[in-house]
């Protein structure tokens, strides 16, 4: 009998964000705009706009502030 598919659970662990999502947080957390980031990070402005819906999805918030918040508290 094959092997059933691996379904998370709801109560699994949070996504990690990736190296380019800590990237972008942490430019956010400076005051960067999104234009300044892409510029910084030599990426389109949509680009970063991608960026930070998966970081808002995968830190369960629901704007930049609080996202950087909540970055800023698991970076410590």
């Amino acid at each position: 009998m094959p092997a059933s598919p691996h379904v998370p659970s709801s109560h699994s662990e949070p996504e990690s964000l990736t190296r380019r999502e800590h990237e972008v947080v942490r430019w956010i957390s400076e005051g960067k705009s999104n234009r300044d980031v892409a510029d910084l990070l030599r990426i389109s402005p949509r680009t970063v706009e991608k960026h930070m819906e998966n970081i808002l999805r995968k830190l369960g918030v629901e704007n930049r502030t609080a996202a950087v918040m909540a970055w800023s508290r698991d970076a410590t």
